[in-house]
């Protein structure tokens, strides 16, 4: 809607429809295609969302290094995560940590997976929480959690009364999932081919709850992290489990291998690893 993204930044709807036009003509992409219920994105505005965050999210970390707070006693850590983390640790994890470091300022970003070894190397964050595999000649890394993933079908799609999902049972259905951005994405694409599955892939995506709004409309079957199709599901969708029990992904907490960690550092990996602990799932 560009009526509701006008009132959200609190500029007017012509001003809106101004900047979406000019960064199409800028990019020579449409980022949306326009129907009587509004407006919806394109493969190309997934993209570039993708990329604007990281980009975004670099220029407040670059801020935050010149503000007051830099100057005074609150310590300001930077921590990468890839997509899904932070729903899976709730708000509850940052709240507890404030509560058991006050003087230690959390900078927890969302990014795609490949840029944050980059930025793991150069320095430019304190830790990352990854999924597996961890190259752990560069890096050290905790064991933080496993969650698995489910197919998410509309109830009247024909696999919806399937108690198990088998691989082949997805041939000829569109599959919309994690892309490329993601280091899971060519082993579950060579897990899915030696399970049967010649996957036709609709749409790669780094956001869940589209994931799950495909499956609602039909699009096609919806591969999603099992907490996050939950928490994005309703009536109209159905989650069911894969017959394989190995399709799961370990998350890690990572940093770069000898390196000296101040007290704020030593503090933070020793909670995370303890709050996850004693509140896993």
């Amino acid at each position: 809607s560009i009526h509701k993204a006008a009132e959200k930044i609190f500029v007017t709807p012509q001003a809106v429809s101004k900047m979406i036009r000019k960064l199409e003509e800028e990019l020579g992409r449409n980022l949306f295609t326009r129907s009587p219920q509004g407006l919806n994105p394109t493969v190309y505005a997934h993209k570039l969302y993708s990329t604007a965050n990281v980009i975004i999210s670099e220029c407040s970390r670059i801020r935050s290094e010149f503000t007051e707070d830099t100057l005074s006693a609150v310590t300001t850590l930077h921590i990468a995560t890839t997509y899904g983390v932070p729903k899976y640790l709730t708000l509850q994890f940052v709240t507890d940590f404030y509560d058991a470091f006050p003087d230690v300022h959390l900078d927890l970003v969302e990014y795609p997976e490949y840029p944050i070894y980059d930025m793991l190397q150069s320095g430019r964050v304190d830790f990352a929480f990854l999924p597996q595999p961890i190259d752990l000649i560069n890096y050290e890394a905790d064991f933080c959690f496993s969650h698995d993933f489910r197919a998410i079908v509309h109830k009247d799609h024909p696999l919806a009364n399937h108690a198990i999902i088998r691989y082949p049972d997805l041939n000829g259905y569109p599959i919309i999932l994690k892309g490329r951005d993601f280091s899971l994405y060519p082993h579950n694409i060579t897990r899915f081919v030696k399970g049967g599955l010649n996957p036709e892939i609709l749409l790669e995506i780094s956001d869940d709850s589209l994931i799950v709004e495909a499956a609602r409309q039909k699009r096609g079957v919806g591969i999603s992290a099992t907490f996050l199709a939950e928490e994005y599901a309703d009536s109209q969708v159905r989650i069911i489990p894969f017959e394989d029990e190995t399709f799961v992904r370990h998350v890690f907490l990572v940093h770069r291998r000898g390196q000296k960690m101040s007290r704020a550092q030593e503090n933070f990996r020793s909670f995370t690893t303890g709050w996850i602990e004693k509140n896993k799932k």
